[in-house]
C-alpha cells in the first residue's frame, strides 16, 4: 500500500485511520504484542524491521552482504512513527517517542545471491524472538528446502482463494 500526499509532516490521527484497517488480525489481545514485524521491500531487495517495543529497539534485519547501517534515514524514520503510532493505538498506550529507541543492525546470515532477499526475510521473522533468533538458522544450506516450504504453504493456505483448484489439478 502506498500513500501519496503533499503534507509537509506525517498526522498521527490520519495515519492511523488509513492503516489501521489493514492491521493484521490476532488471536490475542494487542496490549501482549511486544515485537512487530515490518518487511520492507526498496529497490528490490526486501529487509525486515523488528519494532521491540519492550526494550524500545529497532533491528534491520538485512541479509545482503556489505549493508551494515548504523542510523535510520529519513523514510526509515517516518515509517518507524507510523509502526509505533499503530503499536500505540493498538495497545491502547500512550504513544511511543522514537527518540527513546535504539538502531541496532545484528549480525544475521548473508544470502548468496542477489534474489533470495524474501526467502531469508520470511525464515528472520519465523525464527526471531526478543532479540535474537529461537534456534539455529542455515538458510544457505538449506535455501532449495525453505523455498519449496513456503510454497507449500502459501499454495494450501486456508487463505489462498484458488487453494481446491490447486489440489484438484
Amino acid at each position: 500500500m502506498v500513500i501519496h500526499s503533499q503534507a509537509k509532516h506525517l498526522v498521527r490521527e490520519a495515519i492511523i485511520g488509513r492503516f489501521e484497517p489493514h492491521v493484521y488480525q490476532m488471536d490475542i489481545p494487542y496490549v501482549n504484542v511486544n515485537e512487530v514485524f515490518l518487511p520492507v521491500l526498496i529497490k528490490n531487495h526486501w529487509t525486515l524491521y523488528v519494532y521491540d517495543l519492550s526494550n524500545k529497539r529497532i533491528q534491520l534485519l538485512d541479509s545482503r552482504p556489505g549493508r551494515k547501517k548504523t542510523t535510520l534515514s529519513g523514510i526509515q524514520q517516518n515509517l518507524t512513527k507510523v509502526v509505533l503510532w499503530l503499536a500505540a493505538h493498538k495497545k491502547e498506550v500512550s504513544p511511543y517517542d522514537l527518540r527513546t529507541f535504539n538502531f541496532l543492525t545484528p549480525d544475521v546470515p548473508l544470502q548468496p545471491n542477489e534474489h533470495d532477499c524474501g526467502v531469508f526475510v520470511m525464515k528472520f521473522m519465523e525464527l526471531w524472538s526478543m532479540g535474537g533468533f529461537s534456534k539455529s538458522i542455515d538458510v544457505v544450506r538449506k535455501l532449495k528446502h525453505y523455498r519449496l516450504k513456503i510454497m507449500g504453504s502459501m499454495l494450501f493456505s486456508t487463505q489462498n482463494a484458488h487453494r481446491d483448484r490447486v489440489r484438484r489439478d
